[in-house]
């Protein structure tokens, strides 16, 4: 039982390193409360995974494989002769089930780079959710419902935003060169 602790363990920090790097918005802080969210105590001063059991440790990789991250090993990944052996497994249907098609992967790394490049204040799923829904008119559930043509008209939304040097200036301040000095000359 032990060995098996430390092996789910294991996984929930790979599964971590991912989301740091995988999910826009995602930190040390985004990752103790998904630890709390599932059992997680706190031990000297801190939420840790050291204390769960073996259940709620399989809970948290499941929400950690809900938001994209793939449980099973892709040392071979891209290798058409594993593909075509014939061997099929509950693991490897679910694994192709679960993957990203390119036009979303694109949108959640444009949606990081606004974050980094301070466009946007909380680069997290739901403002891209937010976002992509107030793109397109509609409730977005996930990004998976998203048509080919939404994702273009998002991904060049996106792209001019980035582009976009200066913030909009607020609409109460007057243009710039309308100065207060400026309203007496004449």
């Amino acid at each position: 039982m032990t060995d098996l602790i430390k092996h789910y363990r294991q996984l929930v920090g790979i599964a971590k390193g991912w989301a740091m790097k995988s999910l826009p918005g995602w930190s040390d802080d985004s990752h103790r409360d998904l630890l709390a969210r599932y059992g997680a105590v706190e031990i000297e001063g801190r939420i840790s995974a050291s204390s769960m059991n073996v259940p709620q440790l399989d809970a948290v990789l499941g929400d950690y494989e809900r938001r994209g991250w793939s449980r099973s090993k892709r040392v071979f990944a891209g290798n058409p002769a594993s593909a075509s052996s014939g061997q099929a497994s509950i693991g490897s249907e679910r694994t192709e089930k679960r993957s990203v098609p390119p036009r979303i992967a694109y949108m959640v790394r444009m949606w990081g780079k606004l974050g980094t490049a301070g466009k946007v204040e909380h680069a997290t799923r739901k403002a891209l959710l937010a976002f992509c829904a107030r793109q397109v008119g509609r409730d977005v559930p996930d990004l998976d419902s998203l048509t080919v043509a939404e994702c273009q008209q998002i991904t060049e939304a996106m792209k001019g935003w980035l582009a976009r040097e200066t913030p909009r200036p607020h609409p109460n301040l007057p243009p710039e060169g309308e100065g207060a000095n400026e309203k007496g000359t004449g």
